[in-house]
């Protein structure tokens, strides 16, 4: 026992001496760094801010800049945290009344469903929007085509496993093939097709950084069509923001014909929501000021908004900016700024992926002079939308509110808005019944 004893103690005090070497090689090796921090302060915060620059050029110039908030990221602040907060997500939406007499959830226009960067040549995307199960492919020839995305043999998903032949799509049940009009083109130990076996397409078109399908509840083809901009074929792309609003599609091209809103919502300072809690500080860090007109287009489907904007730090305006807000249709929403750093564009889509459920991408493009300005204002103008996200993620739809003065664009744009409704459109009842059947 004596011999155990003394082995016990020679291991503790072999312990405790191995944990005071470590703490005090710790301690040297702190004190070091520090000196050779201090040393070497200013070639230390050299190559930092160097390295800085590098990561924000390279971004501008190499890696577009993509930012994302899911559905529950924004405006559910005021629910409990922890692991049940999806719980508390969900069932808020669910005790939440969106209001009277909507609108149909999907009006007639052109809808943005895949980045046109994100669909290579050969490749297959699966899109649930507008009530519709859609394959989008891109053929061979580099041209996208959009069907739907059920087989007519035996109901397989042509955009789950699905291959590119050519352009033609090709089933990944039994192989069958349908080409550009949609006809059954090759069927396997099959010598003659049978007539009549198609899938049916649906008209598109690819501008804007995107592809595009046109829905008409009338079934009518295109009312109007789009020519791509120079701006967006001849500047460089600086990246995108991606949102999911919980809100009818008219709500959101709405908020430009809302021109009270601008100061009550985005006054505070684009860079800090610090005005917010602490009001007596918008003088220092710079607050906004806002001033819009919204007015009908010279086609029946257009409609624009001229916006000006003054950021003020003690009464000087820093920063103008004047936009000029396109809006094309009932989803497709181009703005161009102009500011002291050079001219920018943003492409607004929003697209309804279920009758309450909007998505909405903004594109940013701009010269190379100022791309580092442009893939900013990727952020910068995320910041400022997320602050009608989080108003829109909780509120309810109005058919008939109380106007005053302040008001009456809201009124012109309703009416305007109303034309992309038709006597076929699908009601909000029938859609929320069956939310993919058109």
């Amino acid at each position: 026992m004596a011999i155990k004893d003394i082995i016990s103690g020679r291991n503790c005090q072999e312990a405790k001496t191995d944990e005071f070497t470590l703490i005090n090689v710790t301690i040297g090796a702190a004190i070091s760094v520090f000196e050779f921090s201090l040393k070497y302060f200013k070639v230390l915060l050299l190559i930092s801010i160097l390295f800085v620059v590098i990561y924000i050029f390279y971004k501008a110039y190499c890696s577009p800049v993509f930012y994302s908030k899911e559905l529950s990221d924004v405006g559910f602040n005021h629910l409990p945290k922890g692991k049940d907060r999806t719980l508390h997500v969900i069932s808020a939406q669910k005790a939440r009344r969106f209001g009277t007499k909507l609108p149909p959830p999907y009006p007639n226009g052109w809808f943005s469903l895949v980045e046109s960067r994100d669909l290579r040549v050969g490749g297959v995307v699966a899109v649930d929007a507008l009530g519709l199960n859609l394959c989008v492919y891109r053929g061979e020839d580099g041209t996208v085509r959009v069907v739907d995305a059920y087989c007519p043999h035996l109901g397989a998903n042509l955009a789950i496993g699905g291959t590119v032949c050519g352009n033609c799509i090709e089933c990944p049940f039994h192989q069958w093939k349908f080409g550009e009009n949609g006809q059954c083109v090759s069927i396997p130990n099959t010598s003659t097709v049978p007539k009549g076996i198609s899938i049916k397409t649906y008209l598109s078109m690819e501008v804007d950084g995107s592809v595009w399908i046109w829905y008409d509840a009338e079934g009518r083809h295109p009312l109007w069509t789009v020519e791509e901009l120079e701006e967006t074929k001849n500047w460089g792309y600086r990246g995108r923001n991606e949102f999911y609003v919980n809100a009818h599609i008219q709500e959101i091209p709405e908020n430009g014909a809302d021109v009270a809103h601008l100061n009550a919502v985005h006054n505070v300072s684009l860079l800090t929501d610090v005005g917010y809690k602490y009001p007596v500080l918008e003088n220092i860090i710079g607050h906004h000021n806002w001033s819009a007109e919204w007015s009908k287009g010279e086609a029946d489907h257009l409609a624009q908004i001229k916006i000006a904007q003054q950021y003020l730090i003690m009464k000087f305006d820093i920063f103008p900016i004047d936009v000029t807000v396109n809006q094309i249709g009932p989803a497709h929403v181009r703005l161009r700024f102009s500011c002291p750093l050079g001219p920018m564009m943003v492409i607004q889509s929003v697209t309804p992926m279920s009758p309450l459920l909007q998505k909405v991408v903004h594109r940013v493009y701009s010269p190379n002079y100022n791309a580092v300005v442009g893939a900013s204002l990727v952020r910068f103008e995320a910041y400022q939308f997320e602050r009608d996200v989080a108003i829109w993620n909780n509120k309810r739809y109005v058919s008939s509110p109380v106007y005053v003065k302040s008001d009456k664009a809201i009124r012109s744009f309703r009416t305007w808005f109303s034309q992309f409704y038709s006597e076929k459109s699908l009601s909000m009842r029938d859609a929320l019944q069956n939310s993919l059947d058109w």
